[in-house]
């Protein structure tokens, strides 16, 4: 092995080890392996539950180039003796067949069926097992027709046997680096979808929530990726970014874990306190007979009394359920709350509480001042429940990034009011991408789901109010177009596991 050889293989090695892309790795191995061996073809298997699973196969002489894409249309390799590759990997040998159509020593009929159907001829071959730095078998490479400088097929040397043994040992280790690595993520998602679902199955109105903002974001980051890879978008985000960015999307509501229940599954202005208002009416009815009764109140101002709470009780139950107050109905709720009945001992008996009160008087929505701030601080619990876990440099801003999907470029937003540039580009995605959701979905019984159309048509105004980014959300809009009708086929819950 010369020089020049030798430098090329330590070469290789670095950019094996510093590949951080799954599929980019398998098809360096093949490329790598090929150059190293002057080669016109190369596949690589990779072993897994009991056999020998096809991942890339190249072809200089056919112009073919294929991925893990393709794999349906390659059987597995049983791990049988008469099959090269799988001699080669049940015994961890190296292989060097000089001639596969003068070769009795393995079944080379699969070859040679090929060769008719291309117009091929598969002569020299060189089958190398993968086997890692703790002596177990992650797979093998086979390497079709080595040519000379005249563009001959040749035997494979014996001289690059060496070289490619320590070159296959290397790319063994990476395969094997990467396959833990992606053994720990796996995990993690796993755990985080598991968490996530626990958090959303608490909230039974918007189950889906996270799942579909989880979709939405890689949906868009593809369609960025895309776009750089034409020249059309500066952005890019690379298979980890990627997948941080997507973390990100699918816990960016966990601080919702200490939200409480009444508060958090609201879907009333008030929850379930509505039947002790009524109870109370009932029982205030009954106070005002004994009134009557005991002529503390004429038989006239009993039934005119009769019919105020009989239209209370209506009124309250109608208003319970409106998502918008006008003042002539504040101002009845307010003059409902100062009526009291005062007993012998003096005591008050208000037909309204003040929280009671304050929950029917809410001009939009549901929810108290108070009540919104104990929602709203679930951001500041995201991120810190987040940055409290070790995930790691390569996902280090995902409690930042998730942490400010409530903040709006103007400053209005939560929690700390962040403008402008202060809010990170991934945060700008999560804060769209969640308003949209939030707007289309269809789950939630206070209201109604907004089309597509009237969703954007809202995000477009915030994008002229300088809340949202506008940039952004052109992407957001274009990608859930071209999109749309894989949305509607699509299964959410193994897009997520995916």
């Amino acid at each position: 092995m010369n020089q020049k050889i030798a430098d090329r293989v330590l070469e290789i090695g670095i950019q094996l080890s510093a590949e951080r892309d799954y599929d980019t790795l398998l098809t360096k191995i093949v490329d790598c392996a090929m150059e190293i061996t002057n080669c016109d073809g190369g596949t690589l298997y990779m072993y897994n539950d009991g056999v020998l699973r096809f991942c890339v196969t190249k072809n200089k002489s056919l112009n073919i180039e294929q991925g893990l894409k393709d794999d349906e249309f390659y059987p597995a390799v049983l791990m049988k003796d008469e099959n090269i590759c799988a001699y080669s990997a049940i015994h961890k040998r190296m292989l060097n067949i000089k001639d596969a159509y003068e070769s009795d020593e393995f079944d080379f009929s699969g070859p040679r069926n090929y060769d008719k159907l291309t117009k091929y001829r598969t002569k020299s071959i060189l089958v190398v097992p993968l086997v890692n730095n703790e002596d177990r078998l992650i797979g093998v490479i086979q390497l079709i027709n080595a040519i000379d400088e005249n563009g001959n097929i040749i035997p494979f040397s014996k001289d690059f046997e060496v070289v490619i043994k320590s070159l296959a040992s290397q790319m063994a280790i990476a395969l094997s680096n990467m396959k833990y690595v992606q053994e720990m993520e796996d995990l993690m998602i796993s755990i985080t979808q598991s968490f996530t679902d626990a958090i959303d199955k608490r909230n039974p109105y918007n189950y889906y929530h996270s799942r579909n903002v989880f979709l939405y974001t890689k949906i868009l980051v593809n369609y960025i990726n895309e776009l750089h890879e034409k020249g059309e978008c500066e952005k890019f985000f690379d298979v980890y970014n990627k997948r941080e960015l997507e973390l990100a999307a699918l816990m960016h509501d966990i601080g919702k874990i200490v939200i409480p229940q009444e508060i958090i599954n609201k879907s009333t202005r008030l929850g379930d306190k509505i039947e002790t208002i009524i109870q109370r009416f009932d029982y205030l009815k009954c106070l005002y007979k004994i009134d009557y009764l005991s002529n503390e109140i004429s038989e006239e101002e009993w039934l005119k009394i009769q019919d105020e709470l009989e239209e209370a009780k209506r009124e309250i139950k109608d208003i319970n359920t409106k998502n918008f107050l006008d003042k002539e109905r504040i101002d009845y709720i307010n003059n409902i709350a100062k009526k009291y009945h005062k007993n012998l001992d003096g005591e008050k008996i208000y037909y309204l509480t003040p929280l009671e009160a304050e929950s029917l008087s809410v001009i939009q929505g549901n929810l108290t001042e108070a009540e919104r701030e104990i929602i709203n601080s679930h951001v500041v619990y995201t991120e810190k429940y987040l940055n409290n876990m070790t995930l790691g440099k390569r996902f280090s801003s995902i409690g930042k990034w998730a942490g400010a999907h409530h903040e709006l470029l103007d400053g209005s937003g939560y929690p700390r009011g962040l403008k402008g540039d202060e809010i990170a580009f991934e945060s700008r995605i999560l804060t769209v991408i969640d308003i949209f959701e939030a707007l289309t979905s269809n789950d939630r019984p206070y209201k109604k789901a907004m089309d597509k159309e009237n969703a954007f048509n809202i995000l477009h105004k915030m994008a002229d109010e300088n809340k949202i980014d506008k940039y952004i959300l052109s992407l957001f809009e274009t990608a859930i177009k071209l999109k749309n009708d894989d949305l509607e086929k699509s299964n959410l819950f193994e897009e997520v596991k995916s």
